[in-house]
């Protein structure tokens, strides 16, 4: 392991977290919060010390090399543990949280855009902190190992590798030659989407906190928000389209946009996922809009479609807002809503789940596979668009799922063992290797959430999370002993 080079960087990226971090201190001072403002003093405090500790331990760098893959999938995995670790401090020292496993927990959430939380009253804790935690979302939604590419030099450092081992979806094919201006214009395109967003709260008549908050949890399909009622909170019927306006672009491949800047119109129109994706959204939001219609749980197409619409954007996204308890609604929208928890959103996209372009893959094969049943001699290949997809692909996506799958009952019986029901515990998992942060009964918009949760529990999700943020494969080659051989 290129240790130097490792401490290094994990150096330099935790003072970019302590520069955010600056953000809400000052908030803390604007809203008088002393006792907030302490927590982030402290907090910054430790961070430098911290940072300075290990780049004098990293000093003497550039006689090292350069990363390799293994020291890439350690760096990006132990920049989102520390990071974790680090922005867990402020809301631990308020008492914001019980524990500083629940505030680990909370960090870890908002920072992999999960957006599941610990706390039994939301509106009770300061503001500044939670901006922070909103904050976090936004940091965690493109990637703060991207955005780390994007603003500085990588001497020694193969940028491409730190990209990929973070991107989210098996799609991580450039956009310009250098991968630094890649990372910059995802960045510059994510900022853009902010800024517009919040610009359209601001005439629904929000406050800039709260445009900023509700904004951060959108772009970024996290889900953390400063009410209780989460986007109930508003009763606005303008916000809601808004707001779903903005989950649904989130879970779009961000390359596209970039693509439509530079007119090119046939690349988006042609692009099979982001067909499949918004078929299958637009789909899912008929069908729940008539079975609310026809069993009354709303007066009107008009309502049901707000409902109907915005939910199901906040799950394929995996978003986790709401506007009402969709746990009281008929089973066929509540077995969407778990069907559209697997699906997720696109390649590229800030969203999390299994993704659309995996599916897609998974669906070819097994065509595939049909065809030659009928046609042993036969030679096929599976294509996307115009290219065929290597084998080499597949196999991973294949892999990915089996993993995934595995994660999600693992998850389960940890969180059963704590005597949740079946049907809590198997959304507990899902939504927390999925980054999706709301789900079923116990874990649903009316439930009692993961707060009461022992510390195990909370400490193991917080591992899938993590997992299911980084793609898997980048967290678990790190536990095997492959990884650690010379």
């Amino acid at each position: 392991m290129n240790w130097k080079q490792i401490l290094r960087l994990s150096g330099t990226m935790q003072s970019i977290i302590g520069l955010f971090m600056l953000i809400p201190t000052i908030l803390a001072i604007v809203y008088g919060e002393w006792e907030a403002f302490r927590a982030f003093v402290v907090s910054l405090a430790i961070i430098i010390i911290y940072v300075t500790i290990i780049l004098t331990l990293g000093r003497n760098w550039r006689k090292s090399r350069g990363l390799n893959v293994r020291d890439v999938y350690l760096f990006v995995t132990l920049t989102w543990v520390v990071a974790s670790a680090l922005g867990a401090i402020p809301l631990h020292l308020t008492g914001t949280t019980t524990n500083y496993t629940s505030a680990y927990m909370e960090v870890m959430s908002g920072f992999t855009t999960t957006g599941l939380t610990t706390l039994a009253n939301i509106e009770a804790s300061p503001r500044s902190i939670l901006f922070w935690r909103s904050l976090t979302h936004w940091l965690g939604g493109m990637g703060i190992v991207v955005l780390f590419v994007a603003l500085l030099p990588l001497v020694g450092v193969e940028g491409f590798q730190l990209f990929g081992a973070e991107a989210v979806g098996p799609t991580k094919s450039k956009l310009t030659p250098k991968i630094k201006n890649t990372a910059l214009i995802l960045w510059l395109i994510y900022v853009g989407i902010t800024v517009l967003e919040t610009v359209l709260l601001l005439f629904g008549g929000l406050s800039l906190y709260d445009s900023l908050t509700v904004t951060f949890g959108s772009v970024a399909t996290g889900g953390f928000v400063t009410k209780n009622a989460s986007i109930g909170y508003y009763a606005s019927a303008y916000v809601d389209v808004v707001v779903t306006i903005f989950m649904v672009m989130a879970g779009v491949n961000f390359s596209l946009y970039f693509a439509l800047l530079r007119k090119k119109f046939t690349m988006v129109w042609r692009d099979t996922e982001l067909k499949v994706y918004l078929a299958i959204y637009f789909l899912a939001t008929v069908v729940t809009t008539i079975s609310l219609v026809t069993h009354g749980t709303y007066q009107g197409v008009g309502t049901a479609l707000r409902y109907g619409a915005f939910h199901t954007a906040s799950i394929m996204t995996t978003t986790g807002f709401a506007t009402a308890d969709y746990g009281l609604w008929p089973v066929l929208p509540q077995a969407i809503i778990l069907l559209l928890m697997f699906i997720g959103g696109c390649a590229g996209s800030t969203g999390g789940g299994m993704k659309v372009t995996r599916l897609i893959t998974m669906f070819k094969l097994g065509r595939q596979n049909i065809r030659s049943l009928l046609h042993p001699r036969g030679l096929f290949t599976i294509q996307n668009e115009s290219e065929r997809i290597p084998w080499k692909t597949v196999n991973a996506i294949a892999g990915f799922i089996a993993i995934y799958l595995g994660l999600v009952l693992a998850s389960t019986i940890v969180v059963a063992s704590a005597g949740y029901d079946l049907l809590s515990s198997f959304a507990a998992g899902l939504i927390s290797v999925g980054n999706i942060g709301l789900g079923l009964e116990a874990v649903g918009p009316a439930g009692v959430g993961f707060g009461p949760m022992p510390s195990y529990v909370k400490w193991f999700l917080s591992l899938m999370m993590l997992a299911g943020r980084l793609e898997i494969y980048t967290v678990f080659s790190i536990f095997t002993r492959t990884f650690w051989r010379r």
